[in-house]
């Protein structure tokens, strides 16, 4: 195997798991897919949505609880209209218990209700507190770094047993707001009653026992008992409030604030199409450690929040069912047969609703989820025109509830159980086995795949994967093993990013400039590299070590002359931070909003302002304030309030009968912030509202000692300070020493960074492959890390042998296709074709003696494949390689190689007699949207199998001819089905034909004159 690509082999690892520093964790020890997996084998019985990860197996409980909701409009909580017992225990006790709705009489609903607030406020307050430095993040500035996390098992426990218990506590909660027949002191008169309002013999004396009928919101039917019907109202909205209403919220802020962020570019610097994004956004997913992951690992980049759409929805059904209820205190004076057919309409409207929600959204991330959805849905809708049905006493009741009832439930079982087992990555590879599917990460047969001598799909498959490789696999280079990867990065992208705890290995500076240039792209990364290394560079690093030494840090200033206006921003100071690379200065304002310096005259005026005598007085104005932030500070205040009543509405406006001064002497001195960045104990973010705290219920703002928006010295604002001069004083030496070692720590850390491995490096030999000779000594220039140094110096038969891997398959342009063909059949097929494992030297190319860097004849490739075993002249059942593929591999070669000759192959766009060639037929499908796999390379070396639109090509060759474009309804009904991962998007082209005639029993290619 070549070097060092033989390290990687004995690594055991992944250049993706050496970039991120830890090894994905297999499937049967990982706890989102052993969850997963329970949840799957659960859904399958119980008929719920197949969810991928451990949210999902909150979705047996979600199904289950909004199943009960929909069988109570078919069978009463009580089974009054249940002739069999088994029926009753089929259709209504079992949905109930696993809903957890055990509430029947008025002391089991208080103590329910009771019991599970308790519970509820418990879980509610683990969860707060568990997901509280989630909710900062969003105000981390600067190098803030986040929260050491534990294993987060209780977060995700918590989380599970919130869903759970959130539909019937929220049950109950309604129950006893709308005060439904469960608390009634009385047994429900309304039924078989037979007149309305209902004749009920009077319960005792009247002035002893309350009417017979005034049930409502009261716990006893006697006069003069305790009624505490209040009290549990009142508990009752408090649950309301508290979790039915702030919980999904909740949830929602704090998933929001942990999705992974996908970078804009690839490794190559080329930017990411939506459906690379996509597919990106699946990568980070699954190797995503935020204990939270289950909440948002099975949906769809943008939909990640669904989690709490979904119990929003389950709140709606929840009111609809709990609410619009004859046997409650709203609607139990109307006809029940009425209100039952309005309820099952707003129902059967509302499900019909969240089917056509799901059907034109589709947030799973996967189709075979967004189908078990969509099964899960129509039950509902199918359950909840059974009702209706039921509801207007329609003939045939005894059909519809019971055989058309027990078969809407075996087929929503049964296909939600096979969606489950569908979804098995067991089960996704051997359906692949089966299908004989050969997976690539790109449109490989496109004309428009970059197979020129330079191109980056053989740069990112060779040379820099073994440089990343060479660099993370070294003793002395190498990421340290407990090292994790953590980076500070703009919500959105507005800033470059930043490896936060660097440990000082050479290793981590690489996978930094990786993220860099994912995140900015080749062109500004080059263009920086060219700043900072170019002939003015000891000038601008003066200007540099200015800001870094001085103004960094809060109380910056920043006014930027080309616009007269921030749309939100009042005050012009706030806390700055420098990145050093691309060289960016960001400054977060006090009032909140971003600015971001990088244009080199932008930077000398931050300069210039920061350094102004006006802009510095008032920056030592606001450091002896911030100096006595927390402080109890002297200074007399007059608080007048108002005494008596308001004077009557048609004297226009308050008036008070007398006013009371109060006089005070000294208040405590507080600094709010919105901002969080906390260095030595003291807290430097942005934010500079002054309040002033005399008592409790006294808080005024800055006004109250002069203090303006500008921070001028004002008289009150003059005389303050002097009163606390000794406070000030006292504080502010400790402040300043603070800043400076704040300020000396990032330039130093600056600095550290750049003499561990240089941002050069990248430019210079990551993405330049050239002749190794002289590139260790050019290399050795700049770099001036000794461990790098060495690795350069000691690995020269490494670029060597990667430059000559180079050379091989960049003689031509039929040598770079078919190397990057053979790449990619390795590395997206190896896990499931035995065949290819077994041979692996003849195949991988890290081995000298792959297929990959010899191009064949065809007769040379059949008989390679057929020793082999990966091939049969004649076809068997079982073969992945057969005569069709190998049709699509040369034909493609003999373009490539005959590309505006005479020879060139003719093809036919459908049965049109106009003759062009794959180029064309490329421009004339430009329409359809599925051009996809052709420019971004091949980030990592993924063998998963994702769910994908198919590339154009590998759709036009396939496609039948035809005489017109066409449109295929069901084009996803196989990634429906969990048949195949890809589907056809957009139209159906008219076909691709070629020219050929029939020699010896063959068909040939036809030559053209």
């Amino acid at each position: 195997m070549f070097t060092p690509m033989d390290r990687l082999a004995a690594s055991g690892m992944t250049v993706e798991s050496l970039e991120a520093n830890s090894q994905k964790t297999p499937a049967w020890r990982n706890r989102n897919s052993i969850f997963s997996t329970l949840v799957n084998i659960a859904l399958g019985i119980t008929g719920s949505s197949a969810l991928a990860t451990f949210y999902s197996l909150q979705g047996l409980f979600n199904t289950i609880q909004m199943f009960a909701l929909v069988l109570t409009t078919i069978v009463p909580r009580k089974g009054y209209d249940v002739k069999d017992d088994w029926r009753q225990v089929f259709l209504g006790t079992i949905p109930n218990i696993l809903a957890l709705n055990f509430a029947t009489t008025l002391m089991e609903s208080i103590a329910f209700l009771l019991v599970f607030m308790a519970i509820a406020g418990v879980l509610l307050f683990i969860f707060h507190r568990s997901t509280a430095p989630c909710t900062r993040y969003s105000r981390f500035e600067a190098f803030q770094e986040p929260e050491k996390q534990g294993s987060g098992w209780r977060i995700v426990i918590v989380s599970f047993l919130l869903t759970i218990v959130y539909l019937p506590l929220s049950t109950m909660a309604v129950h006893v707001i709308t005060w439904s027949e469960d608390l009634w002191a009385v047994p429900n008169p309304y039924v078989n009653a037979t007149s309305f309002p209902p004749v009920v013999p009077p319960l005792g004396p009247p002035d002893e026992y309350r009417d017979p009928l005034d049930f409502c919101f009261t716990t006893t039917m006697k006069r003069n008992e305790i009624n505490f019907a209040p009290v549990v109202v009142i508990c009752a909205l408090l649950t309301f409030a508290g979790l039915t209403i702030s919980y999904p919220l909740a949830l929602r802020s704090v998933i929001r604030q942990s999705i992974p962020k996908v970078d804009s570019y690839t490794e190559v610097g080329n930017v990411r199409s939506s459906s690379d994004l996509d597919r990106e956004y699946q990568r980070l997913l699954s190797r995503d450690r935020n204990p939270l992951t289950f909440l948002y690992g099975g949906f769809r980049r943008g939909w990640a929040t669904y989690e709490s759409v979904y119990l929003f929805a389950k709140l709606s059904a929840l009111l609809t069912v709990a609410v619009i209820n004859p046997s409650n205190c709203l609607f139990r004076s109307f006809s029940q047969q009425k209100v039952a057919v309005v309820r099952q309409v707003i129902l059967l409207i509302v499900t019909v609703i969240f089917f056509a929600l799901q059907c034109i959204f589709a947030p799973f991330l996967d189709p075979v989820n967004n189908a078990s959805e969509w099964v899960s849905r129509i039950n509902y809708i199918l359950t909840s025109a059974v009702s209706l049905g039921i509801a207007l006493d329609i003939p045939g009741q005894s059909i519809i509830n019971g055989p058309v009832l027990y078969v809407i439930y075996i087929l929503t079982y049964g296909l939600t159980f096979y969606f489950t087992i569908i979804h098995l990555s067991i089960m996704q590879r051997l359906v692949k086995r089966l299908a004989r599917r050969i997976d690539f990460s790109v449109d490989i047969f496109s004309p428009r795949l970059d197979i020129s001598a330079h191109s980056f799909h053989t740069k990112r498959r060779i040379w820099q994967e073994a440089i990343t490789t060479l660099l993370l696999t070294s003793p002395e280079c190498r990421i340290p093993t407990e090292q994790q990867m953590h980076f500070v990065q703009a919500a959105n992208s507005e800033y470059p990013p930043y490896l936060l705890d660097f440990a000082g290995s050479p290793g981590e500076r690489h996978v930094e400039n990786l993220k860099i240039l994912r995140e900015v792209g080749s062109l500004t990364f080059s263009k920086s590299v060219s700043l900072i290394a170019g002939p003015d560079f000891a000038w601008f690093r003066c200007l540099l070590e200015d800001i870094q030494n001085h103004y960094v840090g809060p109380d910056c200033y920043w006014r930027d002359e080309s616009k007269p206006h921030i749309p939100g921003c009042t005050r012009y100071f706030g806390n700055a931070w420098y990145l050093p690379f691309p060289p960016t200065l960001v400054i977060r304002y006090d009032d909140g909003p971003l600015a971001v310096l990088q244009e080199v005259t932008d930077l000398q005026q931050y300069v210039a302002q920061n350094s102004s005598d006006n802009i510095g007085r008032r920056r030592e104005i606001r450091m002896a304030l911030r100096a006595l932030d927390g402080k109890k500070v002297f200074w007399p205040h007059k608080h007048v309030m108002n005494v008596g009543s308001r004077s009557s509405w048609c004297c226009r406006g308050p008036r008070y009968k007398a006013q009371a001064p109060d006089y005070y002497e000294s208040a405590t001195f507080n600094l709010k912030r919105k901002g969080y960045l906390i260095w030595d104990g003291l807290q430097l973010g942005s934010g500079f509202d002054v309040e002033v705290v005399y008592t409790k219920n006294l808080r005024v703002d800055g006004s109250v000692i002069g203090l303006n928006d500008d921070y001028d010295l004002t008289a009150p604002l003059a005389q303050f300070l002097a009163m606390n001069h000794a406070l000030i004083q006292r504080s502010l030496p400790h402040l300043g020493r603070v800043l400076a070692d704040y300020r000396r720590h990032l330039q130093q850390e600056c600095h550290r960074k750049t003499d561990v491995l240089t941002y050069r490096f990248l430019t210079h030999v990551y993405d330049q492959p050239r002749d190794p000779v002289g590139l260790a000594q050019s290399s050795i220039e700049f770099e001036r890390d000794l461990r790098v140094r060495q690795l350069m110096v000691g690995s020269e038969a490494v670029f060597q042998v990667t430059y000559d891997r180079m050379q091989a398959v960049s003689g031509s342009e039929v040598a770079t296709w078919w190397y990057i063909f053979w790449d990619d059949f390795w590395r997206r097929n190896y896990d499931t074709i035995h065949a290819l494992r077994l041979h692996a030297a003849d195949f991988d190319p890290h081995y000298p003696t792959s297929i990959a860097y010899t191009p064949l004849p065809r007769a040379a490739l059949e008989s390679f494949l057929v020793q082999r075993g990966l091939f049969h002249p004649v076809p068997k059942w079982g073969d992945f390689l057969h005569h069709g593929f190998l049709n699509k591999i040369y034909i493609r070669m003999y373009d490539i190689v005959f590309h505006r000759k005479s020879q060139a192959n003719i093809f036919h766009l459908g049965y049109n007699r106009s003759e062009i060639d794959m180029e064309e037929i490329d421009l004339e499908t430009q329409a359809q949207p599925s051009s996809l796999g052709t420019g971004g390379g091949t980030d990592h070396d993924d063998s998963s199998i994702r769910a994908r639109p198919t590339f154009r090509w590998e759709g036009l060759l396939r496609d039948p001819l035809s005489s017109a474009h066409h449109r295929k309804i069901l084009a996803k009904l196989g990634a429906w089905f969990g048949i195949s991962p890809f589907w056809r998007a957009g139209g159906i082209s008219q076909g691709v034909a070629l020219d050929v005639r029939l020699e010896g029993g063959k068909y040939v290619l036809l030559e053209h004159k």
